[in-house]
């Protein structure tokens, strides 16, 4: 449906989560945790794909990479 004359689509509420591959060959996973604030923890997988995999089920996203809350997340 066109959007009507003077309507504006709400922005979508996006979240950035990165996977670090530190020098300890540890991965960690850095996600904002409030008012854009970030906080890190240590990822049990060894592989950057396990990584993505352990930090969707932890911060709960879904196939659609959209959590309970209806935030659309990316990875980086």
């Amino acid at each position: 449906m066109p959007e009507q004359k003077g309507e504006t689509t709400p922005p979508e509420n996006v979240k950035f989560a990165r996977i670090l591959d530190e020098e300890d060959e540890a991965l960690y996973l850095e996600y904002p945790i409030q008012n854009g604030t970030t906080t890190v923890m240590r990822l049990e997988a060894d592989t950057f794909e396990k990584a993505v995999r352990e930090a969707k089920s932890f911060l709960g996203i879904d196939e659609e990479n959209r959590d309970e809350q209806g935030n659309l997340w990316q990875f980086d």
